[in-house]
């Protein structure tokens, strides 16, 4: 008897220091009511898996993602939204997605927002468009079904919430916004699905006097609605939590019956597989919101970068007053030509200035630009710190810029110090358009690099087919503006809906001719724009600013100054190709 009393205090001590799940919730209503609500399913869980017990949680709004980050919890039940940010940030991974119960008893595992305004109003709004210059109401601007959904339709509508809504206001409850919307306090308002529907079940508002904004209707969802679906709370394990264990609590949950008092009290219809949520990702990224916007604390990131920050800084600066040198330098060269205008000299020195003038003017023209672009970048950082709306991402797009714009600088800087500092062994009558000798697969590489910053946004996938040692003695600054004109064309008018366009630059050598195939996989063109490509001032995008000038000017280069031919092909969603073809070109 002694054995055994000691057995069985020895096993309610190992029990007694059974680590406790913990199961945070978001407590959007209070501790309270969190826990009459859930405490059921902890209940549930323990009786489910008894070598654990599980305790329920609350979680305030603003201290759910410490508690997640310093894993004061085991699994997290969070709105959609929430849980979005704590799986890109945190690694949270959804194992279970609540099936809701509305109050008329339909359960539904998907949920949307509605946009509605007073019946009165019915002739005045029924699309997104309409929604401009109205006085709006929403629940809270972190709120998924009661703001987020809806602002995310205004976006894709090219509405601006600060610039085309009259007023914008966040009243706090769904319930508040219905009654903001019948009361006229505001002209539209919008909530989550199944909010209309109950208050009406409720007898507090009558259906008959809302009129629904742009509505949709979907496969087995019975809501009124305006918006996409997104996929309804999941609740998630964190990284800490083992698979075992979180595969064991799935497994409870979606046995869970819709009939069980755990299911009851939370009001719930149970548990279903864990759903997608993607659609809130896209949602967010719209937004340009957490986790796809996140403001940084400046002074820690100028703590953390500071020697980088004055790195490039300093490369900028010193980038500019070289810039300013090599300016002034030309200018002395011009004056020097002036003052032996009266000399014998006169016109050999003239053509020499001229000559190295012409050659300067695209290392310090490109220069000029990047620097430019480097003084725009940084009012851009400095406005961003003085308004703390910094982020990471955008200050790692300044570093990257600095980092491109210098090398620039640096590189074209040096190009037009080396020309300058050994024009005495250019030749007297070398003129402007005089070809010289350049290695062409070389050339294009720096064409590309030079246009860089303004690529940077599509970021073109470019390649080019091309023998190394192939070197030829023509015009470099007519390849040059070929090329650019050719790469800006595709970008303009080829990408213009795309992601990341493609392009293929092939330069092939037959004896002493020379075939360059330029070709792009963009839109591509109908046979009747086709006919008009090298026509002056055609073009397809004269309402937004287009000269028509691009590829006319792309001809005479090539036909005129080059004396070669170029014809192009293209059909409607094939791309566009130039074939251009030059005789005779001499090889080095």
């Amino acid at each position: 008897m002694h054995y055994l009393l000691i057995f069985i205090f020895s096993f309610s001590l190992l029990l007694a220091n059974e680590p406790t799940v913990k199961i945070g919730v978001l407590a959007k209503r209070g501790p309270a009511i969190t826990h009459k609500r859930w405490n059921a399913t902890a209940q549930y869980l323990s009786k489910q898996i008894p070598e654990h017990q599980f305790e329920i949680v609350p979680i305030d709004f603003k201290d759910i993602f410490e508690a997640v980050a310093k894993s004061k919890v085991d699994f997290i039940l969070a709105n959609s939204g929430y849980y979005v940010v704590l799986e890109s940030q945190y690694g949270a991974q959804r194992i279970t997605t609540l099936v809701n119960k509305h109050i008329t008893g339909l359960a539904q595992k998907e949920f949307g927002g509605v946009l509605f305004t007073h019946i009165d109003n019915k002739e005045r709004f029924n699309t997104i468009e309409d929604t401009i210059d109205t006085s709006f109401g929403a629940v809270n601007e972190n709120s998924l079904g009661g703001w987020q959904m809806a602002w995310r339709e205004l976006v894709e509508h090219d509405i601006d919430k600060d610039k085309d809504l009259t007023s914008l206001r966040f009243i706090g409850t769904h319930d508040k916004v219905v009654y903001a919307v019948l009361n006229k306090d505001i002209e539209i308002g919008t909530v989550r699905t199944d909010t209309l529907e109950r208050m009406a079940l409720e007898e507090k508002i009558d259906l008959n006097k809302i009129h629904i904004i742009a509505p949709k209707s979907y496969d087995n969802f019975p809501f009124l609605i305006s918006t996409k679906l997104y996929p309804e709370w999941p609740l998630a394990k964190l990284k800490h939590t083992s698979d075992e264990l979180s595969k064991q609590v799935a497994i409870a949950l979606m046995q869970m019956s819709s009939t069980c008092d755990a299911a009851i009290q939370a009001k719930i219809d149970g548990w279903s597989t864990p759903l997608s949520y993607q659609p809130v990702h896209a949602c967010f990224k719209i937004l340009k919101i957490p986790p796809y916007y996140q403001p940084i604390e400046f002074w820690k990131v100028i703590d953390k970068y500071k020697f980088w920050i004055v790195f490039y800084l300093f490369g900028a600066i010193a980038g500019i007053s070289m810039l300013v040198y090599q300016v002034r330098l030309t200018s002395f060269l011009k004056r020097t030509q002036n003052e032996l205008v009266q000399t014998e000299k006169m016109a050999a020195l003239g053509r020499l200035v001229a000559g190295i003038a012409h050659e300067v003017n695209t290392p310090i023209g490109i220069g000029v630009t990047a620097a430019s672009h480097l003084k725009k970048e940084i009012k851009i950082f400095n406005e961003n710190y003085k308004n703390e709306s910094m982020t990471k991402s955008s200050f790692e797009e300044f570093m990257q810029t600095s980092i491109q714009s210098s090398d620039i600088l640096l590189n074209n800087l040096e190009r037009a110090a080396n020309i300058i500092q050994n024009f005495k062994q250019v030749s007297v009558d070398q003129s402007s358009d005089k070809p010289r000798d350049f290695f062409v697969k070389e050339y294009l590489e720096s064409i590309i690099t030079n246009l860089n910053p303004t690529l940077k946004q599509s970021s073109p996938l470019i390649e080019i087919r091309c023998p190394d040692s192939l070197q030829i003695e023509s015009n470099p600054g007519a390849f040059y503006q070929i090329f650019t004109n050719l790469i800006m064309n595709s970008m303009i008018h080829g990408f213009e809906d795309e992601k990341q366009g493609h392009i293929i630059i092939e330069v092939h050598h037959k004896g002493n001719d020379i075939e360059i195939i330029y070709k792009d996989d963009g839109k591509g063109m109908s046979k009747e724009n086709l006919a008009n490509i090298f026509d002056p001032f055609f073009t397809t995008r004269r309402s937004l600013g287009g000269s028509g000038l691009g590829t006319h000017i792309i001809y005479n280069l090539v036909t005129q100054k080059l004396h070669g031919t170029i014809t192009a092909k293209s059909e409607e969603g094939q791309g566009l190709t130039f074939n251009m073809y030059f005789k005779g070109m001499k090889h080095v």
